[in-house]
């Protein structure tokens, strides 16, 4: 059996991103940590491949950006954080590549392999994210949007979903609201642990049950009948329920269709608050207020790590972007009854 790279990582005591970067020398790696890792390999007679071989020597300039095309309707807030890559990239002169497989993680191996990128770009994190050992093993670095429950030494950006939960919750609770719920992301969005829905929903329950409240919440589809579906099965949870918590972009519009064919003004009878790109919250009517999604900033940010590992500047492992509540028209104290 051929030795592998994770092979030669066990003997090191290190991780197998640290044998790539000592091969691949796209990172400051100390003197005594490269002696243990070049023993390995002389020891176990590893011989890394060609792409792993040429890397000091070539580059590309293209960036590979791993983005599961799901069925949960996720793909316009998807293609945000694309633009956002590809503007970065543009501007510094590389390359975008686009893969699109739902689990990724052959295609993850065949551009690598192949020496066809400088870098790789993760989005969708799963908390127990079956692409993370791949990346881990592989001798170009790598850069999560997301946050998996083994982090570990993978550089990642995200946004603190849980906070932003909590941020609407507080600001629903000090406008005098006691009967809150959440529509959520679609069931399949938990179903496959999606790590920024279930933060998201944790951060909105955790802060209802600690002020005391119920906590409320369902999935919905983001269509008419699965929004419908989705308000009648939280009123039959909580008859009294006088604000709600959207994190389902796509849904938001359903939302206040349905509420206003309830004859539930917002408002007046039902505030709402979203979790959402700004762009879907301030052009709806009423201007809904909103946790902005940083999508941009965080596009950016992942591009502006991943090239900083390709060059070989040290990279903080996690960036966390801190919500902010824009107030707009959409909540107000809750009616008198």
């Amino acid at each position: 059996m051929p030795v592998r790279l994770v092979d030669v990582a066990r003997r090191a005591g290190v991780s197998p991103s640290t044998v790539s970067y000592v091969l691949s020398g796209n990172r400051p790696i100390s003197a005594e940590t490269r002696r243990r890792v070049e023993e390995s390999i002389a020891e176990l007679g590893f011989r890394p491949h060609a792409g792993a071989r040429s890397i000091r020597r070539q580059s590309t300039n293209v960036v590979a950006m791993v983005l599961p095309m799901l069925a949960d309707g996720q793909s316009s807030v998807q293609m945000q954080f694309v633009f956002a890559v590809l503007h970065a990239a543009r501007a510094q002169g590389f390359n975008l590549l686009l893969l699109t497989a739902e689990d990724g993680v052959a295609e993850i191996n065949n551009v690598v392999n192949s020496a066809m990128v400088d870098g790789v770009i993760v989005m969708e994190i799963q908390v127990n994210d079956p692409r993370v050992p791949v990346l881990r093993a592989l001798d170009r670095p790598a850069v999560l949007i997301g946050t998996p429950d083994d982090a570990e030494d993978l550089v990642h950006v995200d946004f603190d979903f849980a906070a932003a939960g909590a941020m609407c919750v507080q600001h629903l609770h000090d406008l005098g609201h006691r009967h809150i719920g959440m529509l959520a992301q679609p069931a399949d969005t938990f179903t496959r642990q999606a790590g920024f829905a279930l933060r998201a929903r944790d951060g909105v329950l955790q802060e209802l049950t600690e002020r005391g409240l119920k906590p409320t919440w369902i999935p919905a589809q983001p269509n008419p009948a699965g929004v419908a579906e989705a308000i009648e099965e939280l009123f039959g949870q909580d008859p009294e329920l006088s604000a709600l918590i959207v994190y389902n972009e796509l849904a938001l519009p359903f939302v206040l269709d349905r509420l206003r064919q309830l004859g539930r003004r917002v408002p007046g009878d039902m505030s709402v608050v979203a979790i959402c790109p700004d762009d879907q919250a301030q052009h709806l009517v009423p201007a809904v207020s909103d946790v902005a999604l940083p999508t941009t900033e965080l596009g950016r940010l992942a591009f502006e790590r991943l090239v900083g590992l390709i060059t070989g500047t040290d990279q903080p492992v996690s960036t966390l972007l801190e919500p902010h509540l824009n107030r707009r028209g959409s909540a107000g104290p809750p009616l008198r009854r």
